[in-house]
């Protein structure tokens, strides 16, 4: 080994090594002072390997090599980064590193597979995502359970629906800004330029009990909105197969493919029943009372689409037919018009990547400044993530 130590210069070896060692550790989730325990080194020692202080010693790579699952070679990084995905090839994707992977796709069955150049695109957001949550030390685990057995038909769903917005805090409350919710409750959430056939990629970290969720930047705010809260349904989903605690559903009511269940959980959550009648009932409205410009108005309350919140009324039977047809002509013939534009003047705002930026704020403010940040920021810009500088 040694030999192979001198054949290039030991400063670039150095760099080698500390990059991937701290790769590794951050990929499998552990701190630099659980790396160092688990070794059997101090912190501090660990802590100059990685800002390429001082090279391993032979024994000590090997120990490295032993916790972190992988060969000497890999932490020199002269071995393949390839590895057997966790998912089924079919999803076409998986973030992974030498490591492992940590994190599986939660797909639908019609999603369209990212290239390989959006899925390297994804894989480092994540890395620079789980390096900023090292540098400012945060928790990596969701504040909220992301595993809750339920039937995946509408009852079931309901429910899944009423025990999730009761561990957020909001009961059957509408609230304005659901991405600050979710993005406080710990989930990561990020909004990339994505291909234009992928509006939303959502994956599950196990390791973390937690999910990563990409949104696509140039949509409306209605269609992010519904996105994210479709892919965290399929968490539910995708945690609620794997775990097990999938309940049958009873007699007469009829499951629900995933694609449906998880449109079904959004529809249920950005529009809780009692909540939409609650709006309706304060003004007043009879079944036959409604016109296209109060629609507008008061869909805008919920952050939803014009057509999902016709939907909704029509499935609580708080608009007469003929009107929510007549709308529902409207609305078709508007979106042709503007391929999907909202016809309303006012909008939700929303504040992408707003956790990812707090992150890179406070990483900044760290003393000695960490010298990855350089390499942090190139990569987000490249990926088309804006944090500020």
């Amino acid at each position: 080994m040694n030999k192979r130590l001198k054949a290039e210069p030991v400063p670039d070896l150095k760099l080698r090594v500390a990059a991937r060692i701290r790769e590794l550790r951050r990929v499998q989730h552990l701190s630099q002072a659980e790396l160092a325990r688990r070794v059997g080194i101090r912190p501090g020692p660990m802590n100059v390997i990685e800002q390429a202080r001082h090279l391993p010693s032979g024994r000590l790579l090997c120990r490295l090599a032993d916790v972190l699952a992988v060969s000497t070679d890999v932490l020199l990084d002269r071995a393949p980064r390839a590895v057997a995905p966790t998912a089924p090839a079919s999803y076409g994707y998986t973030l992974a590193s030498a490591a492992g992977p940590r994190a599986v796709p939660v797909m639908f069955p019609d999603d369209p597979k990212l290239s390989p150049y959006a899925c390297d695109k994804v894989n480092a957001i994540v890395h620079a995502f789980f390096a900023l949550e090292d540098l400012c030390g945060v928790p990596k685990r969701a504040h909220i359970p992301l595993y809750l057995p339920f039937a995946a038909n509408e009852t079931g769903l309901e429910g899944l629906v009423a025990q999730v917005r009761q561990a957020l805090g909001i009961g059957q409350g509408v609230i304005f800004d659901y991405l600050e919710l979710l993005e406080n409750a710990g989930l990561r959430i990020v909004f990339c330029p994505l291909p234009s056939e992928v509006e939303s990629v959502a994956f599950y970290d196990e390791a973390n009990a937690n999910a990563l969720i990409f949104i696509r930047a140039r949509m409306n705010v209605e269609r992010q909105l519904f996105e994210l809260i479709k892919r965290l349904g399929a968490i539910y989903l995708h945690t609620r197969r794997q775990y097990g605690g999938v309940a049958a559903p009873r007699a007469g009511r009829e499951a629900l493919d995933d694609v449906h269940a998880a449109r079904k959980f959004a529809a249920l959550f950005l529009m809780p029943a009692a909540a939409v009648r609650a709006s309706v009932d304060q003004l007043g409205i009879a079944p036959g009372e409604w016109t296209y410009e109060l629609l507008l108005r008061i869909k805008h309350r919920f952050g939803v689409s014009a057509h999902s919140f016709l939907l909704r009324l029509e499935e609580l039977h708080l608009i007469a037919p003929p009107l929510k047809a007549d709308f529902q002509r409207r609305i078709e013939a508007y979106y042709r018009k503007t391929g999907y534009g909202e016809p309303d003047a006012s909008r939700r705002i929303l504040t992408p990547n707003g956790r990812l930026g707090d992150l890179w704020q406070v990483a900044r403010q760290r003393r000695p400044r960490p010298p990855e940040l350089k390499q942090i920021a190139r990569v987000l810009s490249t990926a088309g993530v804006g944090v500020g500088r």
